[in-house]
């Protein structure tokens, strides 16, 4: 097989045809690799927001799943009902500011089925506090209709009557109520020296889904507007869900050594 020379590539690129082919190869293939962060974006994107919609389901079932009443009771009341009322506030402050925006559901939709699973775990907690406090099935029941009214007014007068001025001056806020939210959950955990009461494939789940949430809203960040405030909003919410996710390790094995006393 004879070499080509410099000389023969010279004439191949003045070729027309082949200079043409050639130039159109080169911008499809850098086309392709252009293409691969936004689609990978996408894919995630659209993966965490299917995943979202039971990624609680863990931490619901910890809470049913005993068999015993004051085994529930025991998990309920390990959980912080303020940082979990916070951080559904955040949620609903997001959603709504995602929608005014006209930013695509892929963007915010984790967030929302997150939002209706904290809201799931609110009630569970308000009606376990309810029987620990000495109420019957039906008067536990019935104190989830304080709460409920609750959840249904804020999140009517921020869907409906806020203007968008309002709820962009929350989003803004909704990073210190991220931060804020967490913080509860922390210290019980530090003071109970336990993370017993929290599912560890619930909170892995939310340290994966908000490293690919910052991930995503990186790839698509000049199509969201440069939107800093929300970025700084997955970054925090990353950082906090890492700390719970030490203190599950760390906590994990101070009981195994416990044990092996």
């Amino acid at each position: 097989m004879s070499q080509i020379s410099p000389v023969d590539v010279v004439r191949l690129l003045l070729n027309p045809d082949i200079s043409n082919k050639l130039i159109l190869q080169l911008a499809w293939n850098r086309a392709k690799v252009m293409k691969k962060g936004p689609l990978v974006s996408k894919l995630l994107g659209s993966l965490i927001v299917g995943v979202s919609s039971f990624i609680r389901v863990p931490q619901i079932k910890k809470i049913t799943d005993p068999v015993l009443l004051k085994d529930r009771i025991s998990v309920a009341k390990g959980l912080s009902m303020e940082g979990i009322s916070l951080e559904t506030l955040g949620y609903l402050i997001h959603v709504v500011y995602n929608k005014q925006n006209g930013n695509p559901f892929v963007n915010y939709g984790e967030t929302f089925l997150l939002g209706l699973q904290n809201i799931a775990i609110i009630l569970l907690i308000r009606y376990y506090n309810a029987r620990k406090a000495g109420s019957d099935e039906v008067g536990a029941l019935i104190e989830l209709a304080q709460p409920i009214a609750i959840i249904l007014a804020i999140g009517f007068g921020l869907s409906r009557s806020a203007p968008e001025n309002f709820i962009s001056g929350l989003q803004v806020l909704s990073i210190p109520i991220s931060i804020v939210s967490k913080i509860p959950q922390i210290k019980k955990n530090y003071a109970l020296k336990s993370t017993s009461h929290l599912s560890n494939i619930t909170v892995g789940a939310n340290v994966l889904g908000s490293f690919i949430r910052v991930f995503t809203t990186l790839q698509d960040f000049e199509k969201l507007g440069r939107d800093k405030v929300l970025l700084a909003g997955y970054c925090s919410s990353f950082a906090l869900n890492a700390i719970l996710a030490g203190q599950c390790l760390i906590y994990g094995k101070g009981k195994e050594v416990d044990e092996e006393k």
